[in-house]
């Protein structure tokens, strides 16, 4: 995994507003909150073109995704909520075309896996997004 320099995640942090210190191992997973999940999209847009910040924002949007795709309560739920999310990870994409934010995309996507179970809530969106970049999506 290519990953990016300096204090990348720090900047995120200050910019969401939320947690970060050196030792948070899992640092998207303990800061994510559902409620807040358009504004994590919206700060993901609005930096699109800095790859750096995009690698940590999509972290913190997909877990605050995962999150918020176990809370749904309906179908038309789900779907008004992911559409405007796989356009998000689209336009991340074409901002740069960096190759951490390929990687990033297919982890989330979880290529390999045989079925939904070894999977992320959030795969199915990754790998819609990667269709339409023209990525692999097995």
């Amino acid at each position: 995994m290519i990953y990016p320099g300096g204090d990348s995640a720090l900047r995120v942090a200050q910019l969401a507003n939320v947690a970060y210190e050196d030792w948070m191992q899992d640092w998207p997973i303990e800061v994510a909150d559902p409620a807040r999940l358009d504004e994590f999209v919206d700060l993901l847009l609005a930096n699109k073109a800095d790859w750096e910040l995009s690698f940590w924002l999509l972290d913190l949007v997909l877990e605050s995704a995962e999150d918020d795709l176990v809370l749904a309560s309906a179908e038309d739920d789900l779907v008004e909520r992911t559409e405007p999310l796989v356009d998000a990870l689209v336009a991340v994409w074409k901002a740069t075309e960096a190759p951490g934010i390929a990687q990033k995309l297919e982890y989330w996507a979880c290529l390999d896996a045989p079925d939904p179970d070894g999977m992320y809530l959030v795969s199915p969106l990754l790998r819609e997004a990667r269709r339409r970049i023209g990525h692999s999506t097995r």
